[in-house]
């Protein structure tokens, strides 16, 4: 069995807009409101708002990024000194 921080946070990413609300997520575990808050805020992964846990976005942002970087450093070291001379 996972431990219930894994299990919100595989919860909160499997929902469609990766946010549900601390009272589901009590329910549905059958524990208090304050550990699902306290379970969330320990994990790296979420964010506690106003009643609220949902996944943090900015790593899909930064991968997008350096992904793009990478393929523009490859084109500047590979293919443009092969169409200069």
């Amino acid at each position: 069995m996972m431990p219930l921080q894994i299990q919100i946070k595989h919860s909160v990413l499997a929902a469609k807009n990766q946010v549900l609300t601390v009272g589901y997520l009590s329910k549905k575990y059958n524990v208090q409101e304050e550990y699902i808050v306290a379970l969330a805020e320990r994990n790296k992964d979420l964010v506690v708002s106003n009643g609220v846990v949902m996944a943090k976005r900015e790593k899909a942002l930064a991968a997008a990024f350096a992904g793009g970087g990478g393929v523009l450093l490859f084109g500047i070291v590979v293919v443009l000194p092969g169409w200069i001379g």
